[in-house]
């Protein structure tokens, strides 16, 4: 029984790192995007509705730790550097009345589970409401 039982430790062990190392760069990535959401969240004053999704979608599309898949010319598809985020995919919304800001974006990503070639999706959501700094 003993025996067993290190072996059953010993395999959860083996899982939980083969868990850490698939899995635990997604989140670091996604703490990279939550910044970048909370500057551009810090300089609506200056930048306004537009200029906020549009610097949004910008910086997610320059990002060189994430790629995404694209159709090439040929039918197929190349895997590129960047989110390929467009504007429909950030909302930005701004309530006059209340000085709400309202920032929101969803993206997945897929991991490829090693040694097996199973794909798993991962669904990640910055959202951020509340009022901006600096706005009278």
């Amino acid at each position: 029984m003993r025996t067993f039982l290190g072996w059953v430790m010993a395999a959860a062990l083996v899982a939980g790192a083969y868990a850490a190392v698939m899995f635990i760069p997604l989140y670091l990535d996604h703490w990279e995007v939550q910044d970048i959401g909370n500057k551009t969240f810090n300089q609506f004053r200056d930048l306004g509705v537009d200029g906020v999704r549009q610097a949004i979608r910008d910086a997610l599309n320059r990002v060189t730790f994430m790629t995404h898949e694209e159709d090439d010319d040929f039918g197929g598809t190349k895997v590129v550097k960047g989110m390929g985020m467009t504007d429909e995919d950030v909302l930005v919304e701004y309530d006059e009345e209340r000085k709400l800001l309202h920032v929101h974006f969803e993206y997945r990503r897929v991991v490829a589970l090693k040694p097996t070639d199973k794909r798993r999706v991962v669904r990640f959501v910055y959202d951020k409401r509340g009022e901006p700094p600096n706005v009278f």
